[in-house]
């Protein structure tokens, strides 16, 4: 009998590149997976609709759930609120009111939309005032307050004391006590009378139902107002439009009763005055001898004016010629004299047609060619004829200029010869001029208020109005508030939007792998399996595991079967003939996978060997419910009493290396020779392929040291359960130990995790099929008994490992 020390160990040959290899080995592979990885970790800003859609349908239970609640809450609040009836009168609110009669002989100026529009806000305003809503009241009897007894009495004044003076003495209170009084009076009413408090709540009560609304684009406003009963609300809208109309009317009518007797109040006291001036510029004329003409006044007075007047437009003359020539003095060619001269244009043309055959003429002749000589000559002439044109114009305007300056100064004594004749006028006439400017003053005055008040004595009686009604309220037969449709909709938008947001939120804080196209996008790895949700039959204890084997039909079958094409277009030569299968930590799904691949393999027709090499916490032996008293470890640890290792299972052309007894320290035997001399004797048995089911990644270096030795892994993920976080640790791990991972199988997925035909229903295309019954089981302990199919014992690594057919 031969010890696993005395194997041979023959040397790891590598795979033979060739040129349809799919994917790069070794440390390109690994070189790629990094480059991709860095990429990716790039923040991405657009915004992917399907994600969101996938998530959405994902949560729609939660989304439902959140619609249907916030529908109900709409529902028990709209039934639980009172229903109230809406009553509406509407009214016409005019500029100004119809007149009768037009004493007024002003022209009405249109002041523009701004001033209209505050006219009718102002009484769209006096419509919300508080003294209409007590008038209303008051009109109605919706409040009866007791008659007052009383004025209240004024307050006591200590002796001494003036009303009003601090006691200096008294104790000032602290700071956190003046600040808790002050809170005190914030929330409490000033008044404690019952009377004034409930007077004050109906009030606001009143104004809360009552609501005014302008019609857009018109001069129509709307009185609406709520109450729970019908009849009610339409005798508040009516009788507040008609308290409105009377109390503009009364309005009026008393500015008009004021008016008159301020008017009359005015022309007395401006009668008296206007008689007491008649006399005083009558007793003045006399005394001084003055003769009054009117408004015309004196000759000499006449004189200066007109003087005057003319030496204003002498003087505006000169300096109109003045500016004129000094702009020509200064600019004589582009004065517009100058300019508009025909002359000058008529010169200017031909001096350009000149400059224009000469610069054209200088390409060919040189400047001293007698026709180049004659041109500039005849150019000069050209520029002294246009200068003296311009001499002619400025000596023209200078002319003017002077002109006016001679009668500006002619004017100007004739003004200062007036003047003092003027001034001896008015020193004689100030004290008449004042007289007789009061005299007018208070006529015109008089005159005034007198018309004035024959105008409002006609019109006090006429009792016009600018506010009329339209359409008076009536009561209404169903209730305004609450809106059913409107509250349920409110409810439904609300739900939905609140279920949405949580949907995303619960999907934001998940850091899972949730969807299958988030594998090669995140991870940069090619998705080699997409392994469906599968419950265990309620009461079985079989491994999910062996669905591939018992129910080779099956959507979870399928699954795997679908994965192990994917390996076997993973390399140029087809699947590897060694492969781990490992994940992130326990409970994603590897041990299934290990063995579901190892069923699907052997189901080829070629010999499989499935090894358990989670020596820490192996689980190949509970889903082949085998014994694990020996196995990898008393191999790897130089056992030499380790016979019949590789045992046989139920599954035809599949063997299994468990695990065996865990040892203190599972990565020194992992480190050593033996592993590779396992692989070597493993294909000297005939082994086409070898399943590996490592250990997990995270937390152990089981996992790396395994891989660096079979190269070819298999990353299992479990969707929305393993983080990405995790995912990108281990995948940290394995690219610092030159390893890259074929591929990732997708665990546990359902629906939402995949695209979006129905996966399931694609796995199970084919004809109806009756699931084969289960082959049963040995029991613990002993060894499994050989199909009926295959009398073949598996082969050992014991010295009697033969074959029989």
């Amino acid at each position: 009998m031969s010890s696993p020390e005395n194997l041979p160990s023959f040397p790891q040959q590598p795979q033979p590149p060739g040129a349809l290899a799919l994917r790069p080995s070794g440390a390109l592979q690994t070189q790629l997976l990094a480059q991709q990885q860095e990429a990716d970790a790039q923040v991405d800003d657009q915004i992917d609709f399907r994600a969101i859609l996938r998530t959405l349908l994902k949560h729609k239970w939660t989304i439902l759930g959140t619609t249907a609640l916030c529908t109900l809450a709409a529902v028990v609040y709209t039934l639980r609120v009172t229903p109230l009836y809406e009553s509406a009168a509407l009214l016409q609110i005019d500029r100004t009111a119809q007149k009768v009669v037009g004493f007024n002989a002003e022209v009405e100026v249109d002041q523009g939309a701004t001033a209209d529009q505050l006219q009718l806000r102002t009484q769209i305003e006096l419509l919300k005032s508080r003294s209409l809503a007590e008038r209303v009241i008051d009109e109605m009897g919706l409040y009866k307050p007791e008659s007052p007894t009383g004025l209240p009495e004024a307050p006591a004044v200590e002796a001494g004391r003036l009303p009003g003076e601090v006691d200096a003495e008294a104790e000032k209170p602290g700071f956190v006590a003046l600040l808790g009084n002050n809170l005190k009076m914030l929330f409490t009413a000033s008044s404690e009378d019952e009377r004034v408090l409930g007077r004050a709540q109906t009030v606001a009560a009143f104004e809360k139902s009552v609501t005014v609304e302008p019609i857009r684009n018109s001069r129509l406003v709307e009185i609406k107002v709520l109450n729970a009963d019908p009849e009610l609300a339409a005798r508040i809208a009516n009788t507040m439009a008609k308290a409105f109309i009377a109390s503009n009317i009364e309005r009026k009518v008393d500015s008009s009763v004021y008016a008159r007797q301020f008017l009359e109040d005015q022309i007395k006291q401006t009668k008296a005055k206007l008689e007491e001036s008649e006399r005083q510029i009558n007793d003045y004329a006399k005394k001084n001898e003055i003769l009054n003409l009117g408004d015309k006044g004196s000759a000499t007075t006449q004189t200066f004016v007109d003087f005057s007047a003319a030496l204003g437009k002498a003087q505006q003359d000169r300096i109109k010629a003045e500016s004129q020539y000094n702009e020509v003095k200064r600019n004589p060619d582009s004065a517009p004299q100058a300019l508009e001269n025909l002359a000058i244009q008529a010169y200017k043309e031909q001096k350009a047609q000149l400059e224009a055959e000469y610069a054209k003429n200088l390409a060919t002749y040189k400047p001293e060619f007698p026709t180049m000589v004659q041109a500039r000559a005849q150019i000069g002439e050209l520029n002294s004829r246009i200068k003296a044109e311009v001499d002619t114009i400025l000596a023209s305007i200078k002319g003017q200029f002077e002109a006016a300056k001679q009668q500006e100064e002619a004017l100007k004594a004739k003004v200062a010869s007036t003047r003092s004749e003027v001034i001896s006028v008015q020193d004689r006439s100030v004290d008449m001029n004042l007289l007789q400017r009061e005299l007018e003053t208070n006529r015109q005055v008089y005159d005034s208020l007198l018309q004035r008040l024959k105008e409002v004595s006609v019109t006090a009686g006429i009792t016009t109005n600018n506010v009329s009604i339209v359409d008076e309220a009536s009561a209404p037969l169903f209730p305004a508030k609450p809106k059913p449709l409107i509250n349920l909709g409110l409810g439904l938008v609300l739900g939905m939007f609140l279920g949405m947001v949580a949907a995303l939120l619960r999907e934001q804080m998940d850091d899972s792998i949730k969807h299958a196209d988030e594998i090669e996008g995140t991870l940069g790895l090619p998705l080699l399996g997409l392994i469906p949700m599968t419950k265990q039959e309620k009461g079985s204890e079989e491994s999910i595991a062996l669905l591939a084997h018992r129910e080779p039909r099956s959507g979870f079958a399928e699954a795997y079967r679908s994965m192990r094409t994917a390996l076997q277009f993973s390399t140029a030569d087809g699947a590897p003939k060694r492969f781990m299968v490992t994940s992130c930590g326990k409970s994603e799904g590897k041990t299934t996978t290990a063995i579901a691949l190892a069923i699907n393999f052997a189901q080829l027709g070629q010999r499989v060997l499935l090894i358990d090499a989670d020596m820490r916490k192996s689980a190949v032996h509970k889903a082949l419910r085998m014994p694990n008293e020996r196995g990898l470890s008393n191999l790897l640890s130089g056992d030499r009493g380790s016979e019949m290792l590789i045992q046989p299972t139920v599954i035809p052309n599949l063997s299994v290396l468990l695990a065996g007894p865990t040892p203190p320290d599972p990565v020194e035997l992992l480190m050593g020779p033996k592993l590779a001399m396992l692989m070597e004797k493993a294909q000297e048995l005939g082994f086409a392929q070898v399943v590996i089911d490592g250990p997990p990644l995270l937390g152990i270096a089981d996992a790396v040291v395994l891989g660096n030795q079979i190269q070819h892994v298999v990353f299992a993920v479990k969707a929305s359960s393993t983080k990405k976080d995790s995912i990108k640790d281990a995948m940290r791990r394995l690219r610092n130990a030159g390893i890259a991972p074929m591929g990732v199988v997708l665990t546990h997925a359902r629906n939402e995790h995949s695209s979006d035909y129905a996966y399931e229903s694609y796995y199970g295309y084919g004809d109806a099929h009756t699931p084969r019954a289960a082959t049963p089981q040995p029991a613990p302990g002993t060894q499994p008994a050989p199909l009926a199919a295959s009398t073949r014992t598996e082969p050992t690594l014991g010295p009697t490992a033969t074959a029989e057919a």
